[in-house]
């Protein structure tokens, strides 16, 4: 993968999440902290994930740390959620554009949050830090639909044509 393809696809990635956001937002606070059949227990536990994955990755990938995840009590609410998430994405811009195309054959060392020590591919991390906001966000969206607030859609495909507008 191309540094450019990997910084339009974190563009992607950010495009969207600001667009799941309205939805998470208009919920009343029971529908947003309610228990779910998720890994995650609700729709906040599954967005702080969500946002802690993408700054655990960034703080393995560019600092060569291996910080704890986030947890829902870091962050109370939705709001106080979504401005942290801001921040972040300024810094995986910038970070993705220090990178020059060899950086990406580079390898991530870290550790897991239970310790264990694994490697992997800065391309490879790139590339699943963009798949697994994916994953998350279509995890949500039925139930957001389910609850009245449904997204706008959320294809690459969209992305690529309103970025073309």
């Amino acid at each position: 993968m191309a540094v450019q393809t990997a910084g339009r696809l974190f563009a992607f990635n950010m495009w969207a999440w600001k667009r799941v956001f309205p939805s998470l937002a208009a919920l009343p606070e029971e529908e947003y902290y309610a228990e779910r059949p998720f890994f995650w227990h609700s729709l906040h536990g599954l967005a702080v994930h969500g946002f802690s994955s993408e700054r655990n990755w960034l703080l393995r990938s560019r600092d060569g740390r291996s910080p704890q995840p986030a947890t829902a009590g870091e962050f109370p609410t939705f709001a106080a959620l979504h401005s942290a998430w801001e921040p972040l994405w300024d810094a995986w811009q910038a970070y993705l554009g220090s990178l020059e195309s060899s950086s990406l054959t580079s390898t991530v060392t870290y550790r897991n949050d239970e310790g264990a020590g694994f490697s992997i591919l800065l391309d490879d991390v790139l590339r699943h830090v963009v798949n697994h906001g994916t994953e998350h966000r279509s995890q949500m969206t039925p139930v957001l639909a389910q609850l009245g607030h449904p997204t706008e859609p959320l294809d690459y495909a969209y992305f690529a044509i309103t970025e073309r507008q």
